[in-house]
């Protein structure tokens, strides 16, 4: 028999019997979310460090406060001033720096400080949320792409090095126990503050281009790696819209988010504006959006069972006067939409011809799959039939001759790391 889903079955000959194990652990074994860590930038870095948290709140702040994540003590609380670079004041397990890039991130040691804590402070859970800032502004990248200096060759090397260093991040953490959502990478270019310098919709296309390439990458290493993606550059583009038409406003609660303006803090204080007074950070209102997305997405991935932040709290949480009724989702959809989960194999089928069987099973494209076999299902060493099976995103057939002593086979296949 094949078990395809909980309540349906396919029935085969009695005498072949086919097991499909993926790589994913049990869900029941995820049913809370505890200790979280993240690595990234400015986006997951406290807005401490960067002179806003007087009237912004970003989302890592806005779980702990709100929904009592635990992710550790702030240095004060730890009874110290500092915990060092790149923590600093912030939360104990939470890596991500402002300013960081993909790079900056593996020399920081964001990934391996928060990869020892599985073990030292049990930190079992973790956001990878890095990359804007490899097109940040400022940077000879977005430059060079917008005005269309670089080559599509260079541009393909330099995605090619930032997928290799996520990659890299996520490896590290996965490998040392820790269950981790990564999410994709903004594009910068719907800020104000780049607006206002590189003018251009059309060129700054050519940079959200290559921003997509990163996040193709991205997400065949959620696939490979089987992990939650959070589709941050999709939900932005559902607030933002395209480069060469982006909106003015976003309805949050009924009451009306000013996508093209500033808060200039206080004293004078205007929460209803998207970003702080910089024009490129996200105010505490889309803050609230993006860890929305995030607790989607160990929600989804993970089971955890965490209340999303409501459109009113979403408001108050940025001292906003709830406008009466919801009005985000009927504009961006449900929260769902931005979360990729990844796909196990399953088996699909099997054609028996004498004493040899084709067996189909579903892949992903850009992964590779083991197919294993054995005589007895609860007895003896599962021996490989098929290794490297490349995946189509379709399905694929392998042969195996059954034993001539059992007359039953018992197969699985696995995805490799």
């Amino acid at each position: 028999m094949i078990h395809d889903s909980p309540g349906t079955m396919k029935r085969w000959p009695a005498w072949l019997l086919l097991t499909v194990l993926a790589l994913m652990p049990s869900v029941s074994a995820w049913a809370t979310l505890g200790k979280l860590g993240a690595m990234g930038d400015s986006l997951t870095d406290e807005y401490w460090d960067s002179g806003v948290s007087s009237y912004a709140t970003n989302w890592a702040s806005l779980v702990v406060m709100f929904r009592g994540i635990d992710m550790g003590p702030t240095a004060a609380q730890a009874g110290t001033n500092s915990w060092g670079t790149p923590r600093n004041l912030g939360y104990k397990y939470n890596w991500a720096l402002t300013g960081a890039t993909s790079a900056s991130l593996l020399t920081q040691g964001q990934h391996t400080g928060l990869a020892s804590q599985f073990i030292s402070d049990g930190v079992s859970n973790a956001v990878l949320s890095i990359g804007p800032n490899d097109f940040n502004p400022t940077s000879s990248a977005y430059t060079s792409i917008y005005s269309g200096l670089w080559s599509a060759g260079q541009i393909q090397t330099y995605v090619n090095q930032s997928v290799s260093n996520i990659e890299t991040a996520l490896s590290t953490v996965r490998a040392a126990g820790i269950r981790v959502v990564v999410s994709t990478v903004i594009d910068p270019g719907s800020t104000p503050a780049v607006v206002s310098f590189f003018t251009s919709g059309a060129n700054r296309d050519r940079v959200a281009a290559a921003v997509q390439s990163v996040n193709a990458g991205v997400k065949n290493l959620a696939q490979k790696y089987q992990v939650p993606l959070v589709d941050w550059y999709g939900l932005e583009k559902a607030v933002f819209g395209p480069n060469t038409s982006l909106r003015s406003t976003l309805k949050v609660g009924g009451v009306t988010i000013n996508l093209r303006a500033s808060d200039p803090g206080p004293p004078t204080l205007t929460p209803t504006n998207a970003f702080v007074s910089d024009g490129f950070h996200p105010n505490t209102v889309l803050q609230g959006v993006f860890g929305n997305v995030i607790l989607q997405a160990f929600n989804s991935g993970y089971s955890a069972n965490v209340s999303l932040f409501s459109e009113q709290e979403i408001l108050n949480h940025a001292l906003i006067t709830y406008g009466g009724s919801n009005t985000l989702q009927s504009q961006i959809g449900d929260y769902t939409n931005y979360i990729i989960l990844p796909t196990p194999p399953k088996f699909a089928g099997i054609n028996v011809a004498g004493t040899n069987v084709a067996l189909q099973f579903s892949t992903a494209s850009n992964q590779f799959y083991v197919v294993e076999g054995r005589d007895d299902l609860n007895a003896g060493l599962w021996t490989v039939v098929t290794n490297n099976v490349p995946g189509t995103g379709g399905i694929v057939a392998v042969g195996s001759p059954l034993s001539t002593v059992y007359q039953k086979g018992f197969f699985r296949v696995r995805q490799l790391p």
